[in-house]
């Protein structure tokens, strides 16, 4: 149990994140039943560390442990709101102990239970809830899940909240409360209204903008808006009619939603699109407990011919997001410098699919590049940098990223066949490590990145 005790209570970041792995990757049952009633422990850091390891492994070894603590009434309430967060989590198809547990006396485990891996009859039920947050939850769920409660179950809410007010709306848009309250000013009631006769009764009052988008949206938008004097109203009619006319607004925001209107951006086959799920969502990495783990088959990926470098003389959460990020962009390897340590938790297993080397220093990592056929590009603000997104690129880069405090080392610099920048226009001095690498590698990926023919393997 010597890795359980390192991932739950070590100080050591390292070596907690890699018992962390070594942990979840092997999901013992014993390490599983200590873990879920850790869920209880005095320190909320370890409650934490627990749910985090528990979230970490696979459904299929943890589901119905979990199960069993949500089910057991004698169980602390701790746990079982732990147990149902995790369930939601890792069963987010549906798990018929979340509608047993909307039962539950506590109402914080039957908040944590009101989700959309619940069903929705024990939703619908929960709506008659005694605590308001229960009857918001559930509602939030069912409206997530797009169904559409029985008018018997609205009827019986215990309490008025926002997404009750939404379910309502998408029942009955022309319900007397729902429009007294969006006439009255109501937030909700006004982003939810599809009742024409009020909405047009809001284009007399303060709500006019809102009104007028309200009925664009339903197709029931007045060409006289074309001329209108407020350019937020002009907004609306130039993205559901386009009119001509609006091509050259003076307003440059009207103008471009009359082009893009124009191009047929809004029409409901184009907006339907949006909607569809992704091929991504197929991935074996878009599953719970999300990210790639031990056994999962390797995709086959067509890499470019490039490189990420990342000088971090210290332990660091950017490395692993940064290696996340050039995995994603489809590079072929990445070097560490001065630190062979990894934080893998926030490469979400990105590290076994792309090589990660580790180099002592500088110097090293300069003899690399130049054997591996590489160009060093140094991602750093000097006074010879030029904007990333105007570079001329070399046909193999191997992108280098400076450690957060100091930067990328004088001898990479000097060395550097590029150096780019990021141009930035608020007040604070630079980007974190892994937001600039993310930033540099998707732009020269999208743009210039293709791999080519007879790149150096």
């Amino acid at each position: 149990m010597a890795d359980l005790d390192d991932a739950l209570f070590c100080e050591d970041l390292p070596t907690r994140d890699g018992a962390r792995h070594r942990v979840a990757e092997r999901a013992e049952p014993a390490t599983i039943r200590a873990l879920i009633a850790a869920l209880d422990a005095p320190h909320k850091q370890t409650r934490k560390r627990a749910a985090r390891l528990l979230g970490d492994m696979r459904p299929a070894r943890v589901a119905a442990p979990l199960i069993a603590t949500l089910d057991d009434a004698a169980a602390p309430a701790r746990s079982r709101v732990a147990a149902a967060r995790l369930l939601t989590a890792l069963c987010p198809d549906g798990e018929p102990a979340l509608a047993r547990g909307l039962a539950d006396p506590d109402p914080r485990v039957r908040r944590a239970c009101a989700t959309t891996a619940a069903r929705p009859p024990a939703l619908e039920a929960a709506l008659a809830d005694a605590a308001a947050e229960v009857v918001e939850h559930a509602a939030s769920a069912l409206e997530a899940l797009g169904h559409r409660p029985a008018p018997v179950a609205l009827a019986a809410a215990a309490a008025s909240t926002p997404a009750l007010l939404r379910l309502q709306a998408a029942a009955d848009p022309a319900s007397p409360t729902l429009i007294a309250a969006a006439l009255a000013g109501d937030a909700t009631a006004l982003d939810h209204l599809a009742d024409l006769d009020a909405l047009r009764a809001l284009l007399a009052g303060p709500h006019r903008v809102a009104g007028a988008h309200a009925l664009a949206r339903l197709g029931a938008a007045d060409p006289a808006w074309v001329t209108d004097p407020d350019p937020r109203v002009r907004a609306a009619a130039a993205r559901a009619l386009g009119p001509e006319a609006l091509l050259a607004d003076p307003d440059p925001g009207v103008a471009w939603l009359a082009a893009q209107s124009a191009r047929g951006a809004y029409t409901p086959a184009r907006v339907a699109g949006r909607l569809a799920p992704h091929a991504r969502l197929s991935a074996a990495s878009a599953r719970p407990p999300y990210g790639f783990q031990a056994d999962d088959p390797l995709p086959d990926v067509e890499r470019a011919p490039a490189a990420l470098a990342l000088c971090q003389p210290r332990f660091d959460i950017n490395l692993g997001v940064a290696v996340r990020s050039a995995e994603a962009a489809g590079l072929r390897e990445v070097y560490l410098i001065g630190n062979a340590e990894l934080f893998r938790s926030p490469a979400r297993g990105t590290d076994r699919l792309i090589p990660v080397h580790a180099v002592a220093d500088a110097a090293a990592l300069v003899r690399r590049a130049r054997e591996e056929g590489y160009q060093l590009v140094a991602v750093q603000q000097t006074p010879d940098s030029v904007p990333y997104h105007t570079a001329v690129y070399p046909p193999r880069p191997l992108f280098v990223m400076g450690a957060e405090d100091r930067g990328v080392p004088p001898a990479l610099r000097a060395a550097a066949d590029l150096v780019v920048e990021i141009p930035l226009f608020g007040g604070i001095d630079s980007l974190n490590v892994a937001a600039a690498a993310t930033t540099v590698l998707f732009h020269w990926r999208c743009h210039l990145g293709r791999p080519q023919r007879g790149a150096a393997s």
